[in-house]
């Protein structure tokens, strides 16, 4: 099996709806069969949008914890710098490359 690279997931274009536009992106199938880590209450917070009280703040615990595995079983979780990306689990930050690589 070859290694999973990064996957571009939502624009940092849109802003503040970013968390939101993962939970949409993710819909009720992937919730439950993809996503682990993230409870219902969470997705509702982030279905909500920017205009909830609590949603940076479930936004910034489901970053640290939330785990995407594929039907291809790779497993992914967040990074934002912007734009939302998958990060496979397994890469680390290189600060010399300024991106995740795999070690080894």
């Amino acid at each position: 099996m070859s290694e999973a690279e990064p996957l571009h997931w939502v624009d940092g274009a849109r802003g503040i709806y970013v968390p939101q536009a993962f939970a949409q992106s993710m819909g009720d199938d992937g919730r439950s069969k993809a996503v682990i880590n993230v409870s219902n209450e969470e997705w509702a917070v982030l279905d909500a949008g920017p205009d909830h009280e609590h949603y940076w703040d479930v936004w910034s615990d489901v970053e640290q914890k939330a785990e995407i595995v594929f039907p291809d079983n790779n497993a992914y979780r967040l990074y934002q710098d912007g734009d939302l990306w998958l990060i496979p689990v397994g890469m680390s930050w290189s600060d010399e490359e300024g991106w995740f690589i795999w070690e080894g």
